[in-house]
């Protein structure tokens, strides 16, 4: 994912929310369990990351997360293994590149 904006949220320990990526409920459901990479440029090599626990479809264009209603939020797992790692070319669509 492209992320040059800081949208994360520490919830506790090392677990992440970062929100308001347009990706389909089938899609997000389907990346559980799998990694998530945040790189500022598609060439560039990830600046953060972890394990997806879980996502959720915003629902409301109030609260902490405002314009984002329709779109996941991911909840992760940090970790040092996710940083400094390159996505390649190709693949990439509307600052995501989903594998």
């Amino acid at each position: 994912m492209i992320e040059r904006v800081g949208h994360f949220k520490k919830l506790e320990g090392n677990v992440i929310e970062s929100w308001c990526w347009k990706v389909s409920p089938q899609t997000a459901e389907s990346l559980v369990g799998g990694d998530i990479y945040f790189h500022k440029g598609q060439k560039e090599p990830s600046y953060f990351g972890g394990k997806i626990l879980s996502y959720r479809v915003h629902d409301s264009d109030e609260g902490e997360f405002p314009l984002c209603r329709g779109r996941v939020i991911f909840t992760f797992e940090s970790s040092r293994e996710h940083r400094n790692v390159s996505a390649g070319d190709g693949g990439w669509s509307y600052q995501q590149k989903i594998v």
